[in-house]
Parts: structure tokens; sequence; C-alpha cells
């Protein structure tokens, strides 16, 4: 029974809080001076932006040629890799005309 009295209590406590603080007051040019920092620094901002000219445009073109510069990497890399795989499992069996493998030399 207790508890819902204190319970009420505490509600109005932290009803009235917003009445108990007191104002601000701030200096009459803190506006002008924050708003003109804003500015500045969005001027600033767009003068340091040297790829303005990397238009999406430019980055699907640019996408495109890294994928397929990849793609004939890997293709070289596994084409020649082939290779070099069936020269090694024919010296492994004896089907190479190699002369490096003969015993008689």
């Amino acid at each position: 029974m207790n508890d819902k009295k204190n319970t009420s209590k505490f509600i109005d406590e932290l009803l009235d809080t917003p009445l108990v603080l007191d104002k601000v007051n701030t200096p009459a040019f803190f506006k002008d001076k924050v708003l003109n920092k804003l500015s500045q620094s969005s001027t600033e901002k767009s003068a340091t932006d040297w790829l303005f000219w990397f238009t999406p445009k430019y980055q699907i073109a640019a996408m495109v040629l890294f994928v397929m510069l990849n793609l004939i990497a890997l293709y070289n890399y596994s084409a020649s890799n082939k290779e070099v795989e069936l020269q090694n499992y024919a010296q492994a069996y004896g089907l190479s005309n190699t002369i490096q493998d003969s015993i008689l030399n």
C-alpha cells in the first residue's frame, strides 16, 4: 500500500522537475557564430573535393573495366596452370618425350 503512495509521489516529482530548472541565457552572437562556422565548413568541404569528375557514369565504367581485367588475368592464370599440371602429370607417369628423364644418359 505504501509503495503506491511512493510511486505517485515519485511521478509527481518527475513531472515537476522541468519547472524547477532555470533558463539558460546564451550570448546574443552565439547563433550567428554557429551559423557562420557551419557555412564556412560546407564551403571548405566542397573546395577540397578533388574527385568531382568521378561521377556514377565513370564509376560504373571503372568497375566494368576492373572486373574484365580480373577475369582475363584469372583465365590466363588457369590456362598456364593447366599446361604446367599436364606436363607434370606426363613426366610423373613417363609419358613425356623429354631426354632429361632418361636413365641411359
